[in-house]
């Protein structure tokens, strides 16, 4: 079985994108277990922030206490795009053999270079900007279709 984690920066702000999560993640059950930990904004609502420092205390948070043993995925728009079925084929050779994979989600203001220095990969989940509670969605989604397109289920197309 996968053992998938999801370290997210920010707070769900809409009410339906905790529906839309706990959806996939009832999907995921059969294949994955999946956690999704949320990470508390660096710039502590602030109107003028200061960015480096705010990226700085998130990437700390984000960092801290990773199984040491586990894959690290920044998803970054400076990353590798990948097709569904790529990306299914490769979170077989992150994670299955049991090993933790971990993505990790900056916040509004981006990743601190020190998360994508430390992540084995940096994904982009493509050119578009997304709000990072749909890319917190797109990415479960994705893990639940990469699931399928590994058991031979239908979903995917």
């Amino acid at each position: 079985m996968f053992s998938l984690q999801i370290r997210a920066v920010g707070a769900l702000q809409e009410s339906w994108h905790p529906q839309a999560i706990h959806s996939y993640l009832t999907r995921l059950l059969p294949f994955a277990r999946l956690e999704v930990k949320e990470i508390t904004e660096g710039h502590q609502g602030s109107a003028k922030p200061n960015l480096e420092k705010a990226r700085k205390l998130e990437a700390e948070s984000l960092l801290k206490n990773l199984p040491s043993n586990a894959i690290v995925i920044a998803l970054d728009e400076t990353g590798k795009e990948m097709d569904s079925r790529t990306f299914a084929k490769q979170l077989e050779t992150w994670g299955g053999t049991g090993t933790p994979v971990v993505f990790l989600i900056g916040g509004s203001w981006g990743l601190d270079a020190s998360v994508r220095e430390r992540a084995h990969v940096v994904v982009s989940l493509g050119k578009m900007t997304l709000p990072h509670a749909m890319a917190r969605i797109v990415l479960v989604e994705q893990l639940y279709r990469a699931m399928t397109i590994l058991n031979g289920k239908e979903y995917h197309k």
